[in-house]
Parts: C-alpha cells; sequence; structure tokens
C-alpha cells in the first residue's frame, strides 16, 4: 500500500460474502452442496453477531439469516422454503407412520436420505424409536419442559423462544438482538414487550412483513443459564435407549436450527413432540425419564469449554483427519463402536472426553433416582453379541462374572475409565458385554 493511502473498509456485503465463501471452501459437510448452502448461510449470521470469521471483531448484531440470503443477491423466499422443505420431509415421515405406512429408513418419498445425509440410506431403523427420539428431543427445547427438569434436579438450565418482533418498537424500549438473546427477561418485562407492540402474534404476519418489512423473527432469553448441549442430547438418547432413539434426537434438533430460518413462525420441533404425543403413545416415555434426559443434556455450570454443544452445521461437518463426522462418531460410539478421537467445541475437548464425561455424568443423575437390584444381565448369551475382533474391544475394558448386579456395572463405569464390561463364564469364555447405556438406562 503506497503512503497516505487509505486502507478501505469492506463493506457489509463483502463481508458477508466472504464469509460465506470461505466457509464453503474450507468446510465439507455430510450432505449435498445444496443443502451444504442452506445450512452455512445461517453460519453467517453468527459470524456477525460475534465478530468471527470474515468479520473480523467487527460485530453486526442485529444481523439476520435473510438479510444474509440478500447480501448474498439469492431469493430470500426460495431460500426459506427450501429449508422449510428439509423440515416437511421430517413431518411426512412421522405422518407416514401415523398413517399406517411406516418407513425403515430415514428417507422421503422418493428415497433420498433425510438432510441429505448419505449414509442415512444405509441403515434399517425401528420408526418407533426414532419418532420417540422425536418426541424427546423435541419437548426437551420446551421452556416449561426445561423449568420442570429445573426443579427436579435443581439445576440451572436457562432457556427461551423465539417471537416476532417489531424492530421499531424494539428500539425505542432501548433494546438490540444481542440483548435480547443473551440476558434475561422475566414475566414483566416480557408482558410489556407484548403490551408495547414489540413481540407481535405470528398470527398477524407474513413472511413478507419479516423479509421486507420493519419485524424480524429474534430469540428472547427468559432465564440465563448455560443451556443445553446438542451432542448431549444426541449421545444421550442413545444412551438411555438406542441408536434409532439418538438419531430422532438429532432430526428434532435439525429441525429446530433449520426453523429459525424457514416458511413459518413457530416451534415446529416442538408441534413435531406434540405430533408424536397425540398419535403415537406408545412412543411416549414416563415424566421421570423425560426430566433425566433433560437433565443430562444441560451444560453443568463450570462445565461449559468440557461440555460441547456443536451446531447442526458442525455435527455433519466431516474431520479432515478421520473423514467423519461428529454426528457419525455419536451414533457408532451409542452402538459400542470406539472410533478415533474427534476434536470438538474447536478443539477444547474431544469425543473420547466429551463420552466418558457424559457417562459419568449420567451415573451422578442416576443416583438420585431408586436404584434397582436386579442383575445386569439375566441370561448373559441375551447380552449383547458381539466378536471380541470387533473394534469396541480395542476399547478400555473389564471382564466380569455373569452374576454381576446392575449396581455394580454402574460404579465400573462410573467411578472408573472402563468403556466395556466383558461377560466371561467359568471357563474364562465371553458370553457378550455390557455397555454403559446397558446399565445406566435402568434405573
Amino acid at each position: 500500500m503506497s503512503k497516505g493511502k487509505k486502507q478501505q473498509i469492506p463493506t457489509l456485503t463483502e463481508l458477508v460474502r466472504r464469509d460465506f465463501e470461505s466457509m464453503m471452501a474450507d468446510e465439507r459437510l455430510d450432505t449435498e452442496e445444496g443443502v451444504q448452502e442452506l445450512i452455512l448461510i445461517q453460519s453467517v449470521e453468527g459470524h456477525a453477531h460475534q465478530g468471527a470469521g470474515a468479520f473480523h471483531k467487527r460485530r453486526f448484531t442485529d444481523m439476520t439469516t435473510h438479510e444474509a440470503v440478500r447480501l448474498m443477491g439469492w431469493p430470500v423466499e426460495d431460500c426459506r422454503l427450501a429449508r422449510q422443505g428439509l423440515i416437511d420431509e421430517v413431518i411426512r415421515w412421522v405422518q407416514a407412520y401415523i398413517d399406517g405406512n411406516p418407513r425403515d429408513r430415514l428417507v422421503d418419498e422418493a428415497g433420498h436420505p433425510l438432510l441429505r445425509v448419505p449414509w442415512l440410506v444405509e441403515i434399517t431403523v425401528d420408526p418407533l424409536s426414532v419418532l420417540r427420539g422425536l418426541y424427546m428431543g423435541g419437548w426437551r427445547d420446551d421452556e416449561a419442559v426445561r423449568a420442570r427438569a429445573e426443579k427436579a434436579y435443581n439445576i440451572a438450565i436457562g432457556g427461551g423462544r423465539c417471537y416476532v418482533v417489531d424492530t421499531r418498537v424494539m428500539r425505542k424500549l432501548g433494546e438490540d438482538a444481542d440483548k435480547l438473546a443473551h440476558e434475561p427477561h422475566d414475566a414483566e418485562e416480557m408482558q410489556l414487550y407484548r403490551d408495547k407492540g414489540m413481540i407481535v402474534p405470528t398470527e398477524k404476519i407474513k413472511i413478507s412483513d419479516v423479509d421486507d418489512g420493519p419485524y424480524e423473527y429474534y430469540y428472547i432469553r427468559y432465564r440465563v443459564g448455560p443451556g443445553h448441549s446438542d451432542d448431549a442430547s444426541i449421545v444421550g438418547a442413545g444412551l438411555l435407549y438406542d441408536r434409532d432413539v439418538a438419531l430422532g434426537a438429532w432430526l428434532a434438533d435439525a429441525v429446530d436450527t433449520l426453523e429459525k430460518f424457514s416458511g413459518a413462525f413457530h416451534d415446529q420441533d416442538d408441534e413435531l413432540a406434540e405430533m408424536v404425543e397425540n398419535n403415537v403413545p406408545e412412543a411416549r416415555i414416563p415424566e421421570e425419564e423425560l426430566m433425566l434426559y433433560v437433565a443430562l443434556c444441560s451444560i453443568a455450570l463450570g462445565k461449559e469449554e468440557r461440555v460441547p454443544d456443536s451446531s447442526t452445521r458442525h455435527l455433519i461437518a466431516i474431520d479432515e483427519k478421520t473423514n467423519r463426522s461428529l454426528l457419525r462418531s455419536h451414533i457408532d460410539f451409542v452402538e459400542g463402536v470406539r472410533g478415533p478421537a474427534q476434536p470438538m467445541s474447536h478443539g477444547k475437548t474431544n469425543t473420547h472426553d466429551f463420552y466418558a464425561y457424559l457417562v459419568r455424568q449420567l451415573g451422578e443423575l442416576q443416583r438420585r433416582q431408586p436404584k434397582a437390584t436386579q442383575p445386569a444381565v439375566e441370561k448373559p448369551e441375551a447380552a449383547i453379541e458381539i466378536s471380541l475382533i470387533s473394534p469396541l474391544i480395542s476399547s478400555s475394558y473389564a471382564v466380569v462374572s455373569p452374576e454381576i448386579t446392575a449396581e455394580e456395572a454402574r460404579r465400573h463405569f462410573v467411578e472408573s475409565s472402563v468403556e466395556v464390561l466383558v461377560v466371561c463364564g467359568a471357563d474364562g469364555r465371553p458370553r457378550g458385554i455390557i455397555r454403559p447405556r446397558d446399565v445406566l438406562a435402568s434405573q
């Protein structure tokens, strides 16, 4: 740069485009390119709020996804409807079960995998288990459900939800998007926002009112707290139940992400949970189990760096070293397969440390429940069969007798670094294995 020549400051349009193009060039999501674009454009909003990525510490706290789409030169309504289409595929998958036409694969009517995650077409699922995961994953984000879990376990989670906001009134009241999202707002303040017309009933709003008018769809926090971990939501569902419940919990989280910029202004993950509850009662779980799950998903105070909360983008991003996504790693773990450690939370932790933490956390929460005394494996032959040459046995493991009780097995997992218990008979021959989810979920 020549002497005396001022450095040109990039425009907001240039920053948005640089940020998006940088992510597209540097990241590979485990989905189709078009879906990757629909997911990454939402990350531009987050980067603008935080001054991250190409924004280089310049913060734009009122940036929205629809504004980022507009600055990219894309048709805003088309992008909204494309994201809504991904949600609608999940809704129709649920409706197919209700209509008596269950699908044993996570695919749409044409056989395309949901969210276009390619390996979903390769696995057969139990539809009822997936519905249970959608039920759990949808309700765990509900404000009233979180409040009950906070009381039951004496924990702080925090929470809020999205509302249509009249930005003209918002500014008059001295608020902005960043304050609404991160500062607590009690019932009195929320009522004031309604009375003043800052919060607008969604039935009075059209998409064009937001995209072309003075309204925005903003998150308003009720109570401050560490929040929930979407990683714990997936893995916890698998530990408590099984792989397919974990996949359902992931789908609920994906819907929760996509709905922030979609064709509707309401909580579609909650509505999916309610749809399952009203039409598939066999997918519901007891209140005490739902409370345990919600507590397990919560990030404990002081453990924020140890407990990652991966976005939909990061859950399906493919790690260069392992060529795997976090989602695939989570699903493998709940199936008992030990994969390579993958970085999480921008390198602050990794999958192995996170899984060990979550197993111990589940044990701590379970100890507050009545203790069971039944054997962990009534018939060792019925334990999960697995070859000892499986990669699982490269995990940390201990050999136990068939007489081991559930309580003894729990202590192994909670008090040591053991990841698998190998059940062996008096002749030394293996009869099966016990994984954490087999006993930690049985109390």
